[in-house]
């Protein structure tokens, strides 16, 4: 059972018609070069998007194309498979603009290409595979067909279906990198793929791989794991990790690592994070550059003053407000001035001897100096 929107043009107009229907979940099937195979595909993903549009209804369209008389469905979903499977939990019908049958699998592409490059939320490699999989299909006469219709460079699409070739050309890495491909970054994906496609490592990493199980090791994690060299491989921490589901035991929505060369990680997906969650993250984060950039914390309170306040403003403002921005300032910095440091500070940006910017260089000066020079 369908209901049909009214259209937003007549034919008259010249504008193109939008026609625009509601298809029960079951009428509808995913278009088979659909790239949505793991972002926000999840279980719990999946779930909180249901009880959105059970509470506030689909606030985005999805496109489908009709399907010929005798199919199995009436319609494939070209975009916005994510919220079909949330209509189907929700038990609510899923709302898309509709095309006719004729509508062809490169105007398809296209438009799921142009959908993605403002969601955001399908990952670099989910890409790749695509478009190597419209390639492999004749949707595309060539990678340049592919990229002009898509609006691309060719060399990014050589690149990515270069990539996509080298990580599911065998099994024993297919099966690790299949469960966290809508983790990877373009960076580590190529990286990834380089060293495979370089070869002098491939025979040792298989053997890494059969202790390995799927989806165990993180995306960033995996050349390491399987890759790197005795002395070279990098171990990572975790220091702050949120789960979505299962009691706490589902899909990772935030985490934060630290290696044990010195270097931070920080993987999230936004869309999963409520306001309060986004807040917790940001504060983890906020905190995290403040101990690892301690030593350049009079630099970051003077950029703070300089982006928020004029020489003008900082002479004229009450004394009170101003000592309250410092303190809130300072502390965002990772400097913990007390009352009486904020206020010295205030009487230098106030008075400014010497202009405005030697007043914020001596206000800055060190969290140890004397603002008023003495």
């Amino acid at each position: 059972m369908t209901d049909q929107g009214e259209a937003t043009a007549t034919p008259a107009s010249g504008v193109e018609m939008l026609h625009v229907e509601a298809f029960d979940a079951s009428q509808v099937r995913p278009w088979k070069f659909h790239n949505r195979t793991g972002s926000g595909m999840d279980e719990a993903s999946i779930s909180a998007l249901a009880a959105s549009i059970k509470r506030d209804g689909q606030q985005q369209l999805g496109l489908a194309r009709r399907l010929p008389r005798g199919d199995t469905h009436l319609v494939e979903a070209i975009f916005g498979v994510r919220r079909l499977e949330a209509c189907r939990t929700a038990g609510v019908p899923w709302r898309a603009e509709v095309r006719d049958a004729s509508f062809s699998d490169a105007q398809c592409a296209a438009l799921m290409h142009g959908e993605n490059e403002w969601t955001e939320h399908v990952s670099p490699l989910e890409n790749a595979v695509q478009w190597k999989a419209l390639l492999d299909a004749g949707v595309f006469v060539n990678q340049s067909a592919l990229a002009a219709q898509l609006g691309c460079h060719r060399g990014t699409v050589s690149r990515a279906v270069r990539t996509a070739t080298a990580l599911f050309a065998e099994d024993w890495l297919a099966r690790l990198v299949r469960p966290v491909m809508h983790e990877f970054t373009g960076r580590s994906a190529d990286r990834l793929a380089d060293v495979y496609a370089e070869g002098t490592r491939r025979q040792a990493a298989r053997r890494r791989a059969q202790q390995l199980k799927p989806g165990e090791v993180a995306a960033n994690e995996l050349y390491d794991a399987l890759f790197a060299a005795r002395g070279e491989r990098v171990r990572w921490q975790t220091v702050f990790v949120r789960r979505k589901g299962r009691a706490g035991g589902g899909v990772v929505a935030a985490k934060i690592q630290r290696s044990d060369a010195g270097g931070w990680s920080v993987a999230v997906r936004p869309h999963e994070q409520t306001p309060g969650e986004a807040a917790e993250l940001a504060e983890q984060v906020e905190a995290l550059l403040a101990r690892e950039t301690a030593d350049a914390s009079g630099v970051r309170l003077g950029r703070r003053l300089a982006l928020s306040l004029t020489g003008d403003e900082a002479r004229e403002a009450d004394r009170g407000w101003l000592e309250g921005c410092l303190w809130a300032m300072a502390r965002a910095s990772g400097l913990h001035w007390d009352r009486l440091r904020c206020a010295a500070v205030a009487d230098v940006l106030r008075r400014q001897p010497e202009g405005w910017e030697q007043a914020v260089a001596r206000a800055v000066g060190g969290s140890d100096g004397d603002p008023a020079g003495q």
